[in-house]
Formats: structure tokens, C-alpha cells, sequence
């Protein structure tokens, strides 16, 4: 007997007949175990049709050499399985020809089913959509991660760069004030120098093509303090405060130190204490005309504060004070309208 599914002879008796093409398959092509095939019947032997002829519409195409393994294979083992094509009704279970999806027959002894259900439709398409979803998902966070990064980094480079830009400008505008403080610093500076080495003198006639200097060296002669021109810096009358008032221009006088500028104003004291009343004058100084008394704004000072009950008068930084008791205030003492404007 030649097997239509495998096409070699075999001498045996355990084979099925097709009833409709009338051929034959040996039941290791069937996957008919020996034991199940001892126990059918004639009429199911007889009414057996081949799996090419029951389901012509929907044969299965494969590359097997074996094409008879189709799904039905199986029910022959089941005892009471109607053989016959009318009998067969076929399950819910849809089989979707092809080699992909439909039963192949391998070149083993057993058989290979594949059944494509609902709920096997709903898993793999389950399994896709979540595959997709997590590539989908992966993809976003990258760009999303990326495009985040990119926006972050943007902006903190805007920050920073505004933030130097204000703190440059900052900075620039401190350093110019720092400059100009320092040097309005050293400008006030020299001038409080200046002052701790300057002298004025008040009520001294002034002459036309007079000699200020002369008048200075004349002066300390007469206080029994000599100078020479290299401990005065400067001697010049300034302008008046007042310039209706009918007293001369003062004279300041710049000595090269504040000792120097001490010394004349201690020999002046004593000039003063050892004239009581009379003081200096005019006469001293070998000035002609009205006989007028000459006075440093200290030694005035001084005289003012016995006048008029004030206990204290000290010079710091240059500047003449005055205070009439402990409990008022100082007074700073410009110049002789200072002393006239005093109650």
C-alpha cells in the first residue's frame, strides 16, 4: 500500500481509506496511535473521508510532504468522533489559512494546531499596542527629557548672563564712587591740613602796594617769635564775607607746619597776657594812620568768651569752638561777625 500523504509503500494493514478519493494514509501520517485504530469500526472506517476532500475550500497550504495534518488530526483519537462529512460542525474556533497562522504538518509524528480565538486575538493585539505604547512612551520621555534640558539650560544661561551683566555694572558704578569718594577724601584732607596750619588775622589796616609778608615778620618781631620765609607757606588777604562792610580784608596766613602754626598762636597769648588792655595795634606794626587794635581770631575769641560768660574755647581740626556752659552747644567760630553775632 503506497501512502497518499507521505507517498511510500508500506506493507501494513493499520491504514484509513478515504470514501471519496478513495485514498490511502497510514496512520503515523494520520497521527492515529495503533491503539485507537484497533478500536474503530467498519462503518468508521468506511465513512472515513481524508482531510483534502473535507475541507477543499480551505486546504491549508504548506510545505510539508505530509499535507493530511491538518486540525482535525486529533479528533481521531476521540472515540465517538463521527467520521463523515456531514457529521463534522465546525467550532467556534477559526483557523485563518495560511502558513503563518494555520496548522502545518511537521515532519515529526506529532501535530501541530494552531487556533487563533478571541481571546488570543485580544492578547496579541494587547501585547503590540503595550510594545508600541512603550516604545512610544520611551521615545516621548527622550524628547521630552532633551527638549526640557535644552529649555533649562537656555534660560539658565540667560539668567546668569544677566545676572553679570547687573552685577558688571554694579560693580563698575561702586568703583567709580569708591574713586570719587577717595579722592573728594583727599581733597578734604589736604584741606583740613591746610587749616591745622593756618592762621587768621583780623583788623589790620590794609594800604595800597602793602607787603603782607612784612606785615607777618613785623608782627612776630613784635610777639618775640622771628621767622623765617621757609616756615611760611603762603600770607595773602582774602575777600570779605560782607562786601559792604567797611573792615579791612582779613589776613591768612599758612605756615609750613601746624607746630610752627602753634608756636605763634602760644607767643600771641603771651604777648596779650603781658599787655593786658592794650593788646596789638597798629602802632606795633608801624602801620600810619587811625591807631586800630589787630587781633587773631583766637586771641579774639578768647576775649569774646570773658565778655560775654563763655567757659570754653578750643580749636580742633583748624576750627575755633566756643560753649558758654556744660549744657550748650558748641559754636563754631568763622570769622569776627561770628564773635559779634554771639549773646
Amino acid at each position: 500500500m503506497e501512502c497518499k500523504a507521505c507517498k511510500i509503500a508500506h506493507k501494513t494493514e493499520e491504514y484509513m481509506k478515504c470514501r471519496i478519493c478513495l485514498g490511502k494514509y497510514h496512520c503515523d501520517c494520520l497521527g492515529i496511535k495503533v491503539k485507537h485504530f484497533l478500536k474503530y469500526t467498519e462503518e468508521q472506517k468506511t465513512t472515513w473521508t481524508c482531510p483534502m476532500c473535507l475541507n477543499v475550500t480551505q486546504r491549508v497550504r504548506t510545505k510539508d510532504n505530509t499535507p493530511v495534518r491538518s486540525r482535525n488530526m486529533q479528533a481521531l483519537e476521540d472515540d465517538s468522533l463521527n467520521m463523515s462529512c456531514d457529521s463534522f460542525e465546525p467550532s467556534a474556533v477559526i483557523t485563518i489559512p495560511g502558513p503563518s497562522v494555520s496548522s502545518a504538518v511537521s515532519s515529526g509524528p506529532t501535530v501541530s494546531n494552531t487556533e487563533v480565538t478571541m481571546e488570543n486575538i485580544s492578547a496579541l493585539l494587547d501585547a503590540k499596542l503595550n510594545t508600541s505604547r512603550m516604545e512610544f512612551m520611551d521615545s516621548f520621555r527622550k524628547v521630552l527629557k532633551a527638549e526640557v534640558r535644552a529649555m533649562v539650560k537656555h534660560e539658565l544661561e540667560s539668567t546668569l548672563k544677566n545676572l553679570k551683566d547687573e552685577f558688571t555694572a554694579t560693580t563698575d558704578f561702586m568703583c567709580d564712587e569708591q574713586r570719587s569718594l577717595k579722592s573728594d577724601i583727599n581733597i578734604n584732607a589736604d584741606k583740613i591740613k591746610n587749616l591745622d596750619c593756618n592762621i587768621e588775622i583780623q583788623a589790620v589796616p590794609e594800604q595800597k602796594n602793602e607787603n603782607v609778608l612784612g606785615l607777618l615778620k613785623k608782627l612776630c618781631d613784635v610777639i618775640k617769635l622771628p621767622l623765617d620765609d621757609g616756615k611760611i607757606s603762603a600770607c595773602r588777604r582774602v575777600a570779605k564775607h560782607n562786601a559792604t562792610s567797611s573792615r579791612p580784608r582779613n589776613i591768612v596766613v599758612t605756615f609750613a607746619s601746624p607746630r610752627i602754626r602753634d608756636m605763634v598762636l602760644s607767643a600771641s597769648h603771651r604777648y596779650l597776657k603781658a599787655h593786658p588792655g592794650r593788646g596789638l595795634t597798629s602802632i606795633d606794626l608801624e602801620i600810619p594812620g587811625e591807631t586800630r587794635k589787630i587781633f587773631s581770631l583766637h586771641a579774639a575769641s578768647r576775649q569774646t568768651a570773658k565778655e560775654r560768660g563763655y567757659k570754653y574755647v578750643w580749636i580742633k581740626y583748624g576750627q575755633i569752638y566756643m560753649r558758654k556752659d556744660e549744657s550748650a552747644g558748641a559754636v563754631l567760630i568763622k570769622d569776627m561777625d561770628s564773635l559779634n553775632k554771639l549773646s
